[in-house]
């Protein structure tokens, strides 16, 4: 099968990207031949899968979105594809996987939806395309979000939630570079160490809340560890006007964010909206318990008070700081974490590869009569 994946910017610092190259390397496992089309590329990557080079307008995001989707089209209608799988806001695909609803991302985050919005726009025509066949979402929460909005029909959306790499996170890990992680950030062994991380975007991932919780709600042992690509000067502003500068550590984007795993005692992720959210899954296999809110699709996987803990909202303050201070008591922290784990093992790359290829398997007689 000679497959096209479409994403505009392919690296290994965000999730999509991480999630296409772990299916793709699978696909091409299998014998499959996998081009992915992209703008922004790895320094280094293996020969197969294929990576072709799509341009674009070094403009805004509006022109930089139009221009790679142009780009896109005119290189897959000049080759024979047997399926062409979109990752982003790329229009004319026969399978397009949905990172996220804007409609409801707006809607969550109270912002009004504008009808000259050209994001919106995109996002209706990708949606209402007829080449489209079938949709792939990461979570239920956005299948619902896409019936509730675009009234697609249940039966072109199937669900597929993100893996894991089991072995790269894995609890194993705690004791040969806990003590050194802690000693290089600072951190005594009575410190109670939350991690935050993100690619980008922290306000939309709840960091502002986690600073006005730790002003409202002092936890003294608490120290909290910033981590991932966003501009974080605003934040350390922010930070310091609230009186809490002193009980934070900024990191830039960590490669082996698995070893800084092994130092923290939890992870907060309270995103306003997430389709899914790749970064409490993998803290979760690396055993750490992790607090997310019902607006993360990951929390479809989580049992509250088991295996995690899911907030009503990343504006519920209260339930924040209830969440944190009860995963002060170590006892209770290393038995979520070995439930987390033992949840996070059930959700495989390989798995998810499977049950992509059998999407792209049923939609290929289709095709071959039109």
């Amino acid at each position: 099968m000679k497959i096209a994946m479409l994403t505009k910017h392919f690296n290994f610092r965000n999730g999509s990207s991480r999630s296409i190259h772990e299916v793709a390397i699978r696909l091409t496992a299998r014998s499959h031949e996998v081009h992915i089309f992209c703008n922004r590329r790895p320094d280094a990557y293996p020969r197969m899968p294929v990576l072709r080079h799509v341009s674009m307008l070094p403009m805004g995001s509006w022109a930089r979105a139009f221009t790679f989707d142009r780009g896109c089209r005119r290189r897959i209608h000049a080759e024979p594809f047997d399926i062409v799988h979109g990752h982003g806001n790329t229009v004319e695909q026969d399978v397009v996987t949905v990172r996220i609803c804007r409609k409801a991302n707006q809607l969550a985050r109270g912002l009004s939806l504008s009808l000259w919005d050209p994001h919106l726009w995109m996002e209706s025509r990708q949606l209402t395309n007829p080449r489209l066949k079938r949709i792939i979402t990461l979570s239920e929460m956005v299948k619902q979000d896409l019936q509730r909005y675009y009234g697609i029909a249940s039966g072109k959306i199937v669900t597929i939630p993100n893996g894991v790499d089991a072995v790269r996170f894995h609890p194993s890990l705690r004791p040969a570079h806990r003590n050194r992680v802690r000693t290089d950030l600072g951190l005594s062994d009575k410190d109670f160490a939350v991690l935050f991380v993100a690619s980008g975007n922290f306000i939309n991932r709840g960091l502002l809340n986690v600073f006005l919780m730790m002003k409202r709600r002092p936890l003294s042992r608490m120290k909290l560890v910033v981590a991932g690509g966003d501009r974080k000067g605003l934040f350390r502003i922010r930070a310091r006007e609230q009186g809490i500068e002193d009980r934070l550590i900024f990191l830039p984007f960590i490669e082996r964010i698995e070893e800084l795993h092994s130092g923290m005692d939890a992870l907060i992720f309270p995103s306003y909206y997430d389709t899914f959210g790749n970064v409490p899954l993998e803290a979760m296999a690396s055993g750490l318990p992790v607090i997310v809110t019902a607006q993360c699709g990951v929390s479809e996987l989580i049992t509250h008070g088991q295996d995690g803990l899911i907030l009503k909202h990343t504006e519920d303050l209260d339930g924040m700081a209830a969440a944190l201070t009860a995963l002060e008591d170590a006892d209770l922290r290393a038995r979520i974490g070995r439930e987390a784990r033992t949840t996070a093992e059930r959700y495989s790359w390989d798995s998810v590869a499977e049950r992509t290829l059998q999407v792209y398997t049923e939609l290929i007689p289709a095709k071959r009569t039109t």
